[in-house]
This record gives structure tokens, sequence and C-alpha cells, in this order.
């Protein structure tokens, strides 16, 4: 009788380190999985921001456009994986470089877009959980330079 507690006692010991490595691989891939989605939503977010700021500025960037305003609502979701965000974008040359941050949370990630040379980008910030957040492009005439430019701004 002694033979077979002994046995369970031995047992119990490799079996608590089983279930404790299975516990931490379950969690690793669980995490991994957690980060890859958010990686995929956020992608898919930059590319609805960057394709409208694109369509917009080559739509509008036409002599037979008229001088305007245009509003366009944020093809964006209001929130990634239960998160607020914040946008800021930057121009440099023709390339827009947007920015996405999480407050609270050490992850970023950049998409670019090219424009032309006569666009502009004023600089603001897009939070996700402001309402009514609008995409705010503007077609004018600058005296100062002598030509058309197309200003962007979140609005």
């Amino acid at each position: 009788m002694a033979n077979v507690v002994t046995e369970h006692i031995i047992l119990l010991v490799p079996v608590f380190f089983v279930m404790m490595i299975f516990a931490l691989v379950a969690n690793n891939i669980v995490a991994g999985y957690a980060v890859q989605q958010r990686a995929i939503i956020i992608d898919g977010a930059e590319n609805q921001l960057t394709t409208t700021i694109s369509q917009l500025y080559f739509s509008v960037n036409n002599q037979d456009v008229p001088y305007c305003v245009v509003t366009k609502t944020m093809p964006l979701p209001e929130m990634i994986e239960g998160q607020n965000y914040l946008i800021n974008g930057t121009m440099m040359g023709n390339v827009l470089k947007l920015t996405f941050t999480f407050p609270g949370i050490p992850l970023r990630d950049d998409a670019e877009v090219t424009l032309g040379p006569d666009a502009q980008w004023v600089s603001t910030v897009y939070s996700s959980n402001q309402e009514n957040g609008v995409l705010r492009m503007e077609k004018y005439f600058n005296a100062g330079v002598g030509k058309v430019l197309v200003k962007f701004s979140f609005g």
C-alpha cells in the first residue's frame, strides 16, 4: 500500500510542472494572436485613411475643380482592440506621414501617402474618441506663392 502512495506523490511533481508549462505556452500563444490581430486592424485603418487622402487629393487637384472645402467623415474604427488611439500627421516633401499611437501602450505604427508638391498638412491630431472626427481638405489660391494649394487637416 505504501508503494501506491509513494508513486502518487512522486508523480505529482512532474504533473504540476507540466500543467505550469502548458499554462505558460497557452498564454504566449494567445498573447501573440492578440498582437497579430491588433496589427491587422491597424493596417486596415491605415490603408483606409491613406486611400481616402490620396483619392481626395487626386480628385480635387485638377484644373476643372473649383476652389472648395471638402470634409469627409473619418473611415476609421472608434477603437482598436478596446483602445483609443491618436493619429498625428507630418509632411516631408511630397510625403504625408501618419503616425498611429495608443496612449498608455508602447505601440506605434506609421503609414505614408505620397501627394504632389502643392499639398500641405496643417498640424492637427485626430483622437478616436472625439465626436464628429472628419478629414478636412481645402483647395485654394495662395497669393503669397502664386499657385493653387491643397491643404489637409483633421477637423
